[in-house]
């Protein structure tokens, strides 16, 4: 059966929470700024293909995930004790505001490699699987109540204003071509772009410009006010998602890096002093022809006593006055600006710097969103082995992030929150990521020898 909008993020926090603790949990945070990269540098910026440190990569897997919210911060201590709803709120601090928001993106990379067919040219072939969520503006009191109602709550009312949500799962082949700009002697630009098919496998929608809710304790009744609008794509189901009827679009990359050579003593030919980039990422959407929207009257008051969390679409169908409309809708990809600055204090250590801003808004309905996140990170670099801590703020989170990343040979496996996490009681993110691919690399030589 498809679930409302409100119902969804109940079943996403559990999902995401449950997974972790079953394997690998925004994109690779840490790993892709490291010269020998290879596919994965290319979530960052599409100009990572023209790599001097590689001759090419054979890309297996890779994996990486992130759940991120305001709402709720949870006690990994005792992830184990969390098994639904319920006890993911016992085992919790709660943050409940009017506008609350929760965020979760999954990226699987597939096989793919990367080839640089000239000192000045380079090609890639990737392939992904990928799934959004977001829910803004949601009151977190409201949730409380029509997701676990054998909890004590106290009355409260609240206005929640430009609610919005969407969930999208769709997978990408993309074609990456890059190439040498400007090549001067202390410096070079280097530009390029991806191309991508999009395949969607389905999406789910909701919004309100306004909806009010009023829950009083005795009697135990919810009285809302507003409207309320959600739809999905045909065939979707939350609870039994398949590929079998994939929905085609079309997406695009871009991106440029700006390299200053190294001209110190100790220098390597494929070494660099700084270097800085830009990039517009996930521009596209996937349109979906036959996609049913919901628009309902939320004037009325219900007993709480006779809600049932497992079937919310049947309380909205027979308390509610509702319009239905079957019209083609396209789901936007979460359009970002990656900027990124790269020093080099000697040929092993470095720090960078690098900020992402989704260009995408809640508002523009329905459109997939990332994280807005600023993160500084040092690290060791070298051949065979690269270790890298991460310290980043990111939205909605409300403090410092700080995680630790290794790659070691073909496995690249990290998280940008791990050593937080490890030390605090109230986590209101968890990400993980790994990869394991096939590098061929090009030897550096010393540019001063004698």
């Amino acid at each position: 059966m498809k679930k409302t909008l409100v119902y969804l993020v109940a079943f996403f926090l559990v999902f995401q929470f449950q997974s972790v603790t079953q394997g690998f949990s925004q994109t690779l945070l840490g790993a892709q700024i490291d010269n020998r990269a290879g596919i994965k540098g290319l979530t960052l910026n599409p100009a990572n293909v023209i790599n001097t440190r590689l001759k090419a990569e054979i890309h297996i897997f890779s994996g990486s995930g992130y759940v991120g919210n305001d709402y709720i911060g949870i006690n990994l201590g005792k992830l184990e004790e969390i098994s639904n709803f319920r006890s993911l709120q016992e085992n919790s601090s709660l943050n409940p505001q009017p506008n609350n928001n929760f965020v979760g993106n999954l990226d699987l990379m597939g096989p793919g490699f990367q080839l640089n067919l000239s000192p000045k040219h380079s090609i890639a072939l990737t392939t992904r699987m990928r799934t959004f969520f977001n829910l803004n503006n949601i009151g977190g009191e409201f949730l409380e109540s029509i997701s676990y109602q054998e909890r004590e709550s106290n009355s409260y009312e609240l206005l929640m204003q430009d609610l919005s949500g969407i969930f999208h799962l769709w997978g990408e082949i993309g074609l990456t071509y890059g190439r040498v700009l400007v090549d001067q002697e202390n410096y070079s630009i280097r530009g390029a772009a991806t191309l991508k098919y999009l395949g969607g496998a389905g999406g789910a929608v909701g919004s309100s410009s306004v909806l009010g809710a009023l829950y009083l304790e005795r009697p135990n009744t919810l009285t809302t006010r507003g409207e309320l609008q959600y739809g999905y794509s045909s065939s979707f189901d939350i609870e039994n998602i398949t590929f079998n009827n994939l929905r085609s679009g079309f997406g695009m990359d871009v991106g440029f890096i700006f390299e200053l050579d190294d001209d110190t003593e100790h220098a390597y030919t494929d070494g660099y002093k700084f270097k800085a980039g830009i990039s517009v990422m996930d521009i596209g959407g996937i349109k979906y022809n036959e996609f049913s929207l919901w628009n309902y009257d939320m004037d009325n008051t219900l007993s709480l006593d006779e809600f049932d969390e497992n079937n919310f679409q049947d309380i909205l169908e027979e308390n509610y006055v509702s319009t239905r409309t079957d019209k083609a809708t396209n789901l936007g990809m979460p359009t970002s600006l990656q900027i990124f600055a790269d020093y080099a204090i000697t040929n092993r250590f470095y720090v960078s710097a690098h900020g992402s801003l989704s260009i995408r808004n809640h508002q523009e309905i329905p459109v997939s969103q990332i994280v807005n996140n600023v993160m500084i990170t040092p690290r060791m670099e070298t051949g065979w082995l690269s270790v890298y801590s991460p310290i980043s703020y990111r939205q909605y989170e409300g403090a410092i992030a700080w995680g630790l990343g290794f790659r070691l040979g073909p496995v690249t496996i990290g998280s940008a929150s791990i050593l937080t996490n490890l030390l605090s009681k109230n986590s209101r993110s968890i990400d993980a990521y790994f990869g394991v691919q096939v590098p061929i690399y090009r030897m550096g030589t010393r540019k001063n020898q004698n």
